[in-house]
């Protein structure tokens, strides 16, 4: 139904009254909005007229919350125009959506760094792609008329001034000129309208796919238009000279030319215009013209490049879930990529079959022994990944398909395609770790950064800016460098690198550092200590600050080096290619003439000589992250862990027996890992927010949000936190202090071990399993205390009682992705293969129990029946006694007050707030399981006495917090919990397909309690 009711005036549709309000007005496209102060050949567009029936729109602002929206029709479907960026929605937005946008929307304009927390549910993902890829559409848009008005600007100058300047310009200049926009193709096809670099637009394409992204005619609900305003300039260009040229323009150049070396240099030529020009406007110029002038200049930054947006996720499976979203709910189309691992994309059987893919797959490319990576730029030219192909917009599955069906190699293919996309879809590691970053390509200078799923950041970010070392790396490396050393190659530079490597080794392996972090399995020892300060210990282990240099120097050299091997390696293959020997090569067999003079340090050596001088250059003595560093010499025990029951069929062989640390246990029974541990994820985050123009976090679980900036040491303009799109009506949020004994449900680390406390919560829960219908989910802290609870549930037949009702599931420790998956899957199957007719209960629900942190509670969807109960046991606070979180405590402690000797340093929660915050970050995890849609319902029930302590529910999600009930016993929360369940279940039964079979069975159960879906189903399949 239109918007523009006839006879009615336009009304405020109530899903979007909160947040926004009508304009009335008319539109058009958003290309047919740029003007230029000139005098244009327009081919006119015929405006749709405005119905007589609509009345005006009364005199209104705004709320406050959301500036500036309003609803217009365009294309045929609504189209929202946000903080002035018109965005285009499929679908009718949920009104957290609108905010969403809103919110992100002027954070963009702004060039502000921006945290969003909606719930899992909320459409958060459509939401986040619809806005900034609006808004980038809106950004080209202004900065084309911007650059266009300038260059139109300069050129009325040229006709009323003289252009003379230009020389003594160009002459004086040294570096090479400011050329953002150099005069390009397009001024000679007369059209003014250039195209930055980074778009990396074509002359072939026209100007509405250059600029809009939204192709008419490639989506639904995109109709073609083509009556859109085009505005040509008549001015005549002339070919345009090298502005680089050593060779300043002669005196008699002609006005055209000296005029085009004055666009090719825009920002000094307006400079100098300004300079020239400061007291009254130049003839030709208006005093309009000298304001838009200063603030080209002063917006130069922002001007010189169309951003690049990067989306990154937790995961390659949530990657693909946002280019679903992209390709079939959204309308825009622009070049996009995805990054992803050699693991999921190659196509080599000979790298598949190894035991290091990522090994594997280097040695080859270095050795020019892999036929898909000598190929793979066969792949970016393939007619299906180009503009308005059938996988315009594709996912690692689309590319690693057309690799095999080309024999190129995909990977490469999708890390060459990501340099000149608009769009990159990633896992926010590529992002966050320096390494990742600079070996894909990833460049965020001025560029758009989106972190969904962004409740691990702050770890991810420490752990980028970390590093292990073992003595067995360590080892190959030495080894490397004697065997370069023994065949006369970079003498001097391959000593230095294997003298710091033998020199580690030793020191690692010298029995008598004072541990003082002494577990079953692992000695610890770290600096700085008491009595030698961390300078003392890089001194003695040979990183001293004037080797650190040598060490940086020999690296570039070999490096060097090693770039002069691959590319004779890559000439003499072309030169070989049709040679007998060739022959050799496709076996796989590099050539015996060439054996000695191609040998060089392996790739993952190389990669590790990188990461260590890079954290090197975090302890260097004029670093700012000097004193964020803890350097760690951990020794730990080798033995062989049993294998999972379910995790192989092989024939089980005899574990190798756990060793004690202690002096008789010989050097060959330890791993000796040298270990730099980054206690501030502001190391990583700082260089990423200096170079990004925005930054935005957003996750269904930041909370508390203050916490990230305090860690981050990044300053967050804005932040919201949005409400869950249900009603809520359709979920309940309750906790029960007591057990059944009568003591409290603290999960605390002295009582789980009590079987009271066990026996309470085993009680518990087979209540809530007989009442529940179909899926539910039961988190607890650890391992340990679900293998704990299983074996007492046993013991008091607990177990047994449960699995009448539910059939049991137990989240695996370890094992590898496929098992895991085969685990949902059987879960899911149980429950969907139990289901009744007219979407009833099933006949015997199923019970996953899962551990806070673990696969379970992180990005699983459990919709709908998959999960109507979510149980939390305990309060999962990260491990008191493992060393990385002491030491985190203790570092947050000694920076939670102000430095009077570094007043710029960020101050942070002190260790107690910090460890606290790990732990309900966590449960907010677990409680997004479930209540996955606007029309799925369930429950959350806390068997934890410590949220009936306000402050503790203050921590927990926003649309959690302010509906949480406190029950004293869980008799007392009965009556509401089944009442809750009895209304659900009939709604979904009244929802049913088969309306006469509810008819029938309805009769038959109303003497029945409706609050036991087991008993319903029991009684269902009787009467059928």
């Amino acid at each position: 139904m239109s918007l523009h009711s006839q006879g009615a005036a336009a009304e405020i549709p109530p899903y979007i009254s909160e947040y926004a309000y009508i304009d009335t007005k008319p539109s058009m496209p958003l290309e047919a909005n740029i003007e230029v102060k000139r005098e244009p050949i327009v081919v006119e567009t015929k405006q749709p007229e405005p119905k007589p029936d609509v009345k005006p729109k009364a005199e209104s602002t705004a709320p406050s919350a959301v500036e500036c929206i309003r609803v217009v029709e365009d294309f045929g479907h609504k189209t929202f125009v946000i903080s002035g960026t018109r965005v285009h929605f499929p679908f009718q937005p949920y009104p957290s959506q609108l905010g969403m946008m809103n919110h992100m929307i002027r954070a963009l304009n702004s060039a502000q760094n921006t945290m969003i927390e909606s719930p899992t549910g909320s459409g958060k993902s459509l939401a986040l792609l619809c806005a900034v890829l609006a808004w980038r559409q809106s950004f080209e848009a202004r900065h084309r008329q911007t650059l266009a008005n300038v260059r139109q600007t300069i050129r009325r100058y040229s006709e009323h001034n003289s252009m003379a300047f230009v020389r003594q310009m160009l002459a004086a200049k040294h570096d090479p000129p400011f050329a953002e926009v150099p005069v390009s193709k397009e001024d000679s096809k007369h059209v003014d309208t250039p195209l930055s670099a980074d778009s990396g637009n074509t002359s072939d394409e026209s100007p509405a796919e250059a600029l809009g992204q939204i192709i008419p005619g490639s989506h639904p609900l995109v109709k073609p238009d083509s009556e859109q305003n085009v505005i040509i300039d008549t001015t005549i260009a002339s070919p345009v000279p090298n502005p680089d040229s050593e060779v300043a323009p002669s005196a008699d150049a002609s006005p055209v030319l000296l005029l085009n070396l004055a666009l090719s240099s825009m920002r000094e030529t307006v400079q100098y215009i300004l300079d020239l020009s400061e007291a009254t406007p130049p003839d030709g110029l208006s005093a309009a013209d000298m304001d838009e002038l200063r603030d080209y200049i002063k917006n130069a930054a922002q001007v010189k490049a169309i951003p690049r947006i990067y989306f990154g996720t937790r995961t390659h499976k949530q990657v693909s879930q946002l280019v679903n979203e992209l390709r079939q709910k959204t309308p825009y189309r622009l070049r996009s990529a995805v990054l992803g691992s050699r693991a999921q994309t190659c196509i080599n059987n000979r790298v598949k079959k190894s035991g290091s893919i990522d090994e594997e797959c280097r040695k080859l490319v270095d050795d020019s022994l892999c036929k898909p990576h000598r190929i793979y730029r066969k792949l970016l030219t393939h007619k299906k990944l180009q503009r308005q192909g059938d996988l315009e917009i594709w996912d690692l599955e689309d590319i690693e398909s057309l690799g095999r069906e080309s024999s190129s190699c995909p990977y490469f293919a999708a890390r060459e395609l990501s340099a000149t996309a608009d769009l990159v879809f990633c896992p926010y590691n590529y992002i966050l770790d320096p390494g990742v970053r600079g070996s894909t390509g990833v460049e965020l200078e001025g560029n758009v950064v989106i972190l969904d799923e962004a409740h691990n950041v702050e770890n991810a970010a420490r752990d980028s800016g970390s590093l292990e070392i073992t003595d067995e790396q360590l080892h190959v490396v030495a080894m490397e460098c004697r065997m370069m050393v023994d065949r006369g190659k970079l003498i001097k530079d391959h000593e230095t690198v294997g003298t710091l490597a033998f020199t580690l080794i030793n020191w690692l392996r010298d029995s008598d550092h004072p541990y003082e972090y002494l577990e079953f399995d692992t000695q610890t020892a770290v600096w700085p200590r008491s009595g030698e300060s961390l300078d003392d210990l890089l001194e003695r282990i040979l990183l001293s600050p004037l080797f650190v240099f040598q060490l940086h120097v020999s690296f570039s050299a070999i490096e060097g080096y090693i770039k002069e091997v691959r590319s004779r390696k890559e000439r003499q293959r072309r030169n070989d290619d049709d040679d007998d020997d060739y022959n050799l090569y496709k076996k796989g067999q590099p050539m015996e003439e060439d054996e000695e003079d191609s040998r060089h340090l392996s790739t993952g050596s190389m990669r590790l000589l990188e990461q260590l001088l890079r954290v090197l250059g975090h302890l260097a003595p004029d670093s700012p992250f000097r004193q964020d560093y803890r350097v760690a010499c951990i020794r730990k025990s080798k033995y062989q862990p049993m294998p999972d029951d379910a995790a192989t069929s092989e024939p089980k062989r005899k574990p190798r027996k756990r060793r004690r640390i202690g002096p008789g246990l010989a050097t060959s029974d330890c791993v000796n890992v040298l270990a730099f541990w980054a206690l501030n994820p502001g190391v990583v985050f700082s260089e990423i927010a200096a170079k990004a123009r925005t930054i935005v976090l957003t996750s269904g679980t930041l909370s508390p949000l203050d916490s990230y900036a305090s860690e981050l040491q990044v300053k967050f303009s804005t932040t919201l936190e949005a409400n869950h799109v249900i009603d809520s009506q359709r979920f309940r949020a309750l906790t029960v202090e007591c057990g059944t004994s009568g003591e409290l449900l603290e999960g605390k680390y002295k009582n789980v071990d009590l079987l009271s406390f066990q026996d309470d919560v085993g009680t518990a829960i087979a209540e809530i399993v007989s009442r529940s219908p179909d899926g539910m989910l039961v988190f607890v802290p650890s391992y340990s205390l679900l293998a704990k609870l299983m074996a007492r549930w046993k013991v008091t037949e607990c177990l047994s009682e449960i699995e009448v009702h539910k059939r049991v599931f137990i989240e695996p420790q370890g094992g590898s992705k496929e098992e895991f998956d085969r685990l949902l899957t059987t879960y899911r199957n149980s429950l969907s293969n139990n289901r009744l007719p007219g979407c009833q209960p099933a006949l015997r629900g199923a019970i996953m129990f899962a551990v806070y942190r673990g696969k379970v509670s992180e990005g699983i969807d459990f919709s709908d029946y998959y999960c109507r109960t979510v149980v939390n046991i305990g309060i999962p606070y990260p491990a008191f006694k493992d060393v990385k979180v002491i030491l985190k405590r203790q570092y947050n402690d000694d920076r939670s007050t102000p430095n009077r000797n570094n007043p710029s340093q960020g101050v942070l929660l002190n260790g107690s707030k910090w460890y606290d915050i790990q732990a309900f970050r966590a449960i907010n995890q677990a409680l997004g399981r479930c209540l996955r849609h606007k029309m799925d319902w369930g429950v959350i029930i806390m068997l934890e006495s410590r949220f009936a302590q306000r402050w503790n529910v203050e921590r927990l999600s926003k649309w959690v917090r302010q509906y949480m009930s406190v029950y004293r016993t869980f008799d007392e929360a009965k009556m509401d919990l089944d009442a809750f369940y009895k209304t659900r279940i009939q709604e979904d039964i009244d929802a049913g397909i088969d309306n006469n079979l509810v008819n029938d069975i309805l009769p038959a159960c109303s003497s029945l309690d409706l609050a036991s879906p087991t008993t319903v189903a029991a009684h269902t399949v009787a009467i059928l």
